[in-house]
């Protein structure tokens, strides 16, 4: 057997072995049973208290660092319980965001109120909640 022969018969006997053992150990976070959303980082209100000037909305603000995400899902509660009955307010954001505006009309002063953060993978997967609660301060 000449050298051009073996090296044919061993790229078409170990060429499909070797993508076959690839393709069996392969995996992305994407589907599959290893799925791990890392939860938000949160930057403000991430104090006691939340200062509230005139009509200004408060802005809640998060890192967002991570890519290939699908979005996030902002939560505020009134108290510092986040059950269903003490939610004012829900919202889904893109995955571009990093920050979101509430109208201050939403908030009481002197109430304590909780928010909560979920980041959802492209897959649909969510993180486990970022949360931080504070009392509102209202000047005028």
């Amino acid at each position: 057997m000449n050298y051009k022969k073996i090296v044919i018969v061993l790229a078409l006997v170990l060429f499909p072995l070797a993508v076959s053992f690839a393709a069996a150990v392969g995996f992305t976070l994407d589907g599959g049973a290893f799925n791990s959303v890392p939860e938000p980082r949160l930057r403000y209100p991430i104090t006691e208290t939340a200062i509230l000037t005139g009509s200004d909305p408060l802005e809640f603000k998060w890192w967002n660092d991570l890519v290939g995400i699908r979005g996030f899902t902002l939560k505020i509660y009134k108290g510092y319980n986040m059950y269903a009955a003490n939610l004012v307010h829900k919202e889904d954001l893109p995955p571009d965001a990093s920050s979101a505006k509430i109208n201050s009309d939403l908030f009481e002063d002197g109430q304590v109120y909780t928010w909560s953060l979920i980041r959802v993978s492209g897959a649909g997967y969510k993180s486990d909640r970022s949360f931080n609660s504070f009392k509102i301060i209202k000047q005028p």
